[in-house]
């Protein structure tokens, strides 16, 4: 949602968006993903980075993929899974805060009986042309 207010006689656009509340779709790479900004959809007071809301379900995985040009960061927020980063094993909890480089393989397995709840941030921001499935 996009609001506008006067601060000191000038006009602002704020943004308030809730994950809850967002439209959700599964992503290429298997993960339940709602957009919460994205600067090319949308008007935005940036256009270096998109947020977004994933999850990924219980006892699932998601599909093996690189962002050739663009750096992620995930900020778990939920639950606890095994990050596969090239060829290393990196354990997620709530907490943990991962930057993954530019072209790097990566995926997510979740063994646990909870949903993994994570944000990810992405710069410059989600292109579906930058993203390679593998």
């Amino acid at each position: 949602m996009i609001k506008l207010r006067s601060i000191g006689g000038e006009k602002m656009d704020y943004h308030i968006r809730n994950f809850k509340d967002t439209k959700r779709i599964i992503s290429r790479d298997l993960c339940d993903l709602a957009e919460l900004l994205h600067p090319g959809k949308e008007k935005l007071p940036f256009d270096s980075f998109s947020v977004s809301h994933a999850m990924l379900s219980p006892h699932s995985k998601s599909l093996p993929h690189k962002l050739v040009e663009s750096t992620e960061i995930y900020i778990v927020i939920e639950g606890a899974a095994t990050l596969h980063l090239n060829q290393e094993k990196i354990e997620l909890k709530k907490g943990t805060t991962v930057v993954i480089p530019a072209s790097a393989e990566q995926y997510i397995v979740n063994d646990s009986d909870d949903s993994l709840e994570l944000l990810c941030i992405v710069t410059p921001p989600w292109s579906y042309d930058d993203e390679i499935i593998n």
